[in-house]
């Protein structure tokens, strides 16, 4: 079965809509119906379908000059007249839907009506129409064939009608409407009715989903792998304090990067193009007032290839609510009027800083950016933009920030870059879009001397470079006044430069205001044109296990180097040399200047995906340059004499970072670049640059337990040491030495092992809560952890950390439970009996049931017949060192529901009680006998002080 292409496009003046249908079936009865079709307009049917048939699609369909024309890929065009011959009616209409946007789009020029339920990217701008804002709250606007007009939906339901005509009025006028897969011809002659063609024939998509990369550590929705970040506040010239004229931050807007989010597309061959219109949709937040719709993403951009689409998306930080359950959002596509919703992700954003940078000088990885001289301060528009107000800012004696030769141009948008100094980084790097800057030239800046010369006559815009805003030319050149240029020499005009920032919704606002203090040379003060040689390997890139690596030393050794990182006097002639096309007594009479000069640059890749410096020093050629620093290790040695060995080492120390402080790049770890770069004199000869990429990475791997008392799962409990306590300060104490939880290693305890360990600088514990045990705070050495109270429970389990500080000073962070088991428990107690019926006061000696073993049901202390009272046993004395000093008891009765109901009943010459010393139990009434036995218990508490606590449970039947 041959499978076939239809392409339909509709070009309007100020938009372009283009949709792809694929499809796998016969096309006969479809050229069949539209040769029925074409008969009624006219058009010769023989030609255009052995064009169809012979592989010709549908190129275009626009407005004519008697209807619309239907254009081949071949470039055949065919008219469909309108009006009774083509002859009354002279007008037509073309309705598309916005690929960006979304709107209805009205020969080609944008309308007020919303063609889909959610918000796309930013289009053109639409007509202005009728009050009321279409497209708010999801509502849209959808074509009604019987009545001619629009009407209005919401989340797929009919909501009311409108008079909004979507038909030409033009009498005898024809207007053609694509939505989705169903083209729509009226006014079209010999078809009163209209003509609708379903131009179904591809594969529909049936769902989207994400792609997560990342899971939220606060919802429990997938989540953007890169982060959003948003600029909280702008500038308006016309609002600042008067006292002070400072600038007042205003925030009533929107402004984000924009953040790829992947979604796979099902199937994968599915139609989507630019008929399907992308847009967000928030969770539905029952307590929002009713019609407040916030968009918390909106589509920036859209991409699609190879069965995923690539959404560009901005947050709007406005709509981010306090409860991160409600930052969810789903992805909808709507084909024509049809939607599919994506699963939701969680979106959130972090307010970052931003300054107006001198990007020439603005090295990323610098603690702050370069930047200009700050206009922080709006009196400007108040008291004028006097030399006086612009010497605030810049002093004549400050340096200049740009130079350009008198007899050239300095073109400043160059130079200037919005910065953040949190992420040190760019805004463009951070995907941030519609930065735009502002150039003037302020009429006075006045010198000292006795004429007050105005820099400012020194210079102008180069007009040539004007274009649609000449606000934004920012070439400056000297002024053609200035005869011969030459008196422009060594002046040091400003130019005054704007930043702006387009919000999420388009709107141009001010963040950033500063003066760039320029100076005009006799020479030129950049460098010209010079080939490219693009970046030489010194060697293939290398790795290193951090665990290898040793301390901090100037030597190379085999550990040192990166596997023999060593670039020898031949490597030297062949990248270097062979390069320049130079030997080694001349090269260096066209590179590094006059002192020979190179650089050295190292880089790192941060967790954001961006390169840090953390190396870049100047040297020159005749000194052997070492470089120790941040865990480079670099020797370098570039001699121009040819009887001298030049070579290049590099290596690595374990001060270096790991993944655990910089991104792990495939894998692989922390990845470096080492740059050496040589720079040439003249245009002939281009720069060297020389260029090591090795990786660094680290485990964190936790020390071993000890196999002798480590559970994997102890009571439900995983990864445990268990504590029986031991014999401590003259008697038995729930403690335990922290050296004996961890393996030893070649003979060695924890704490004297990782003193020896190349790699590691300290290790500390602390408790996750200190609350019952010691030590309370943290500690570095080996401990005797215990219990500072007596146990009341069976068991206490406290989650011990412990860090493990590398050399480099990063952190691995480890946890285990130690399980405190109580050493004492209660014995079986036997009951005891009291006749409740007896004559007189009745009592029950409940002292001898009490009965305290320990775990391995040896008596500890019970009651002796021979001395009438609780004794400690020979293994609590001998063994656990206990005396009667730390031990005592206190009775009461268990006040239960029985006993609550039994005593409530009790005259007040009647008593049932507990001796809180003895355990002895009274009971005496007025005479009456008991109709029922009564069954309570007595509560023995046995204290043995800052060990234990036991609780007895002794039987009492008060019979009848």
């Amino acid at each position: 079965m041959k499978r076939k292409f239809v392409k339909v496009m509709f070009f309007g003046a100020l938009a372009l809509s283009t949709v792809t249908y694929v499809g796998c079936k016969d096309y006969d009865d479809d050229i069949d119906n539209l040769q029925t079709q074409i008969d009624a307009v006219k058009v010769s049917l023989e030609e255009l379908q052995a064009k169809v048939n012979s592989g010709s699609v549908i190129t275009n369909v626009a407005k004519g000059e008697n209807g619309i024309t239907v254009t081949l890929s071949d470039g055949k065009s065919y008219e469909l007249k309108n009006g009774t011959n083509g002859k009354n009616g002279t007008d037509a209409d073309v309705w598309t839907i916005g690929e960006k946007d979304g709107y209805w789009y009205k020969n080609g020029t944008k309308t007020q009506y919303k063609a889909v339920g959610v918000d796309g990217g930013t289009g053109a701008t639409g007509a202005t129409g009728p009050s009321g804002a279409p497209g708010a709250n999801g509502k849209y606007y959808v074509p009604n064939k019987e009545t001619g007009k629009f009407d209005i939906y919401q989340d797929g339901k009919f909501v009311e009608t409108t008079d909004i005509s979507w038909k030409t009025t033009s009498e005898g006028g024809m207007t053609a409407i694509l939505n989705g897969n169903v083209l729509t011809l009226q006014g079209v002659e010999g078809a009163p009715d209209g003509v609708t063609i379903d131009l179904t024939s591809g594969i529909s998509l049936s769902s989207i989903a994400f792609m997560p990369d990342v899971v939220s550590k606060d919802v429990p929705y997938a989540t953007t792998s890169a982060p959003f970040y948003h600029i909280k506040n702008y500038l308006d010239e016309t609002k600042y304090n008067t006292a002070t004229g400072e600038f007042t931050n205003l925030s009533d807007w929107g402004k984000s990067n924009v953040v790829a989010m992947n979604y796979r597309l099902n199937p994968e061959d599915a139609n989507v193009d630019g008929k399907t219109v992308f847009g967000f949709i928030d969770r539905k937040v029952t307590t929002r007032a009713t019609g407040d719709r916030t968009v918390l993403l909106n589509v920036d951009e859209k991409k699609v290839a190879d069965g995923v689409v690539v959404i560009g998306a901005t947050i709007n930080p406005a709509a981010l609510a306090q409860n991160a359950e409600y930052n969810i959002a789903a992805l909808q596509a709507w084909y024509g009027q049809v939607p599919l919703t994506s699963d939701y992700v969680y979106a959130t954003s972090t307010e970052i800083d931003l300054v107006l940078a001198d990007s020439v000088k603005t090295k990323a990885g610098d603690d702050e950016a370069t930047t200009f001289y700050k206009r922080s301060i709006s009196t400007s528009f108040k008291d004028g933009e006097t030399s006086a107000f612009i010497q605030k800012f810049v002093k004549l004696t400050a340096d200049a920030n740009a130079a350009f030769k008198y007899t050239s141009t300095i073109n400043l948008k160059d130079y200037v870059g919005l910065y953040s100094n949190q992420k040190d980084n760019w805004l463009a790097a951070l995907d941030f879009k519609g930065m735009s800057y502002e150039f003037t030239i302020p009429k006075e800046y006045l010198a000292n001397d006795d004429e007050k010369t105005n820099q400012q006559w020194f210079i102008v815009k180069d007009k040539s470079k004007d274009g649609e805003n000449p606000l934004e030319n920012g070439t400056i050149m000297v002024n053609p006044e200035v005869v011969n240029g030459t008196p422009a020499i060594g002046r040091t005009p400003v130019v005054r430069v704007d930043a702006f920032l387009t919000s999420n919704s388009g709107q141009k606002k001010l963040v950033a205001s500063s003066y760039i203090k320029l100076e005009i040379t006799a020479e030129d003060p950049n460098p010209g044109e010079k080939p490219d040689y693009g970046t030489i390997k010194m060697s293939e890139p290398k790795a290193a296990d951090y665990h290898k690596l040793e301390a901090d030393q100037n030597a190379f050794t085999n550990k040192y180097d990166l596997d023999n990182v060593n670039m020898d006097y031949q490597a030297i002639n062949n990248k270097i040399y062979g390069t320049a096309k130079l030997t080694s007594t001349t090269f260096w009479n066209y590179y590094g200047g006059q002192e020979h000069k190179y650089n050295v640059l190292v880089t790192v890749v941060n967790k954001s995906g961006q390169e840090v410096t953390l190396i870049s020093e100047e040297a020159k050629q005749e000194t052997d340059k070492v470089i120790n620093t941040d865990g480079i290790l670099l020797n370098i040695k570039l001699n121009s004499d040819a009887t001298k060995t030049s070579a290049i080492k590099v290596g690595i120390n374990d001060v270096i970072k790991t993944q655990n402080t910089y991104k792990d790049v495939d894998g692989k770890g922390a990845k470096y670049s080492v740059k050496i770069i040589i720079p040439s004199n003249d245009n002939s000869h281009g720069d060297i640059v020389l260029e090591q990429i090795f990786y660094v990475k680290e485990a964190c791997v936790a020390y071993e337990y000890n196999p002798n008392y480590h559970f994997d799962n102890y009571n439900g409990h995983a990864n445990c040491i268990v504590v029986k306590g031991q014999m401590a300060n003259g008697h038995w104490e729930m403690s335990s030495k922290i050296s004996e939880h961890f393996k030893l290693i070649d003979g060695k305890d924890i704490f004297t092992y990782y003193a020896d360990v190349n790699n590691t600088k300290a290790i500390s514990f602390n408790w996750k809560d200190a609350t019952g045990v010691t030590p309370s705070g943290s500690f570095n050495t080996d401990q005797l952890l215990k219990l500072s109270a007596a146990m009341t429970e069976p068991e206490i389990v406290k989650q011990m950390n412990y860090k493990v500080t590398l050399n480099n000073n990063e952190e691995c962070n480890f946890n285990y439970n130690v399980v405190f088991v109580n050493p004492f428990v209660a014995g079986d107690a036997k009951s005891i009996s009291i006749n409740g019926n007896a004559i007189g006061k009745n009592t029950g000696e409940t002292m001898p049931q009490v009965l305290v073993i320990d775990n391995s049901k040896q008596n500890i202390y019970s009651y002796s017949t021979t001395t009438k009272k609780l004794e400690l046993s020979k293994v609590a004395t001998d063994t656990y060192k206990l005396t009667t000093s730390i031990v005592s008891v206190k009775y009461e009765p268990v006040k239960d529901q029985t006993w609550t109901d039994f005593t409530s009943q009790l005259t007040s010459g009647s008593t049932l009680s507990v001796d809180q010393s003895t355990g002895t139990v009274t009971w005496q009434n007025e005479g009456t006998t008991l109709a029922k036995d009564l069954v309570f218990k007595v509560k023995a508490t046995v204290t043995f002080t800052d060990l234990s606590v036991v609780e007895c449970y002794i039987p009492v039947n008060l019979t009848n």
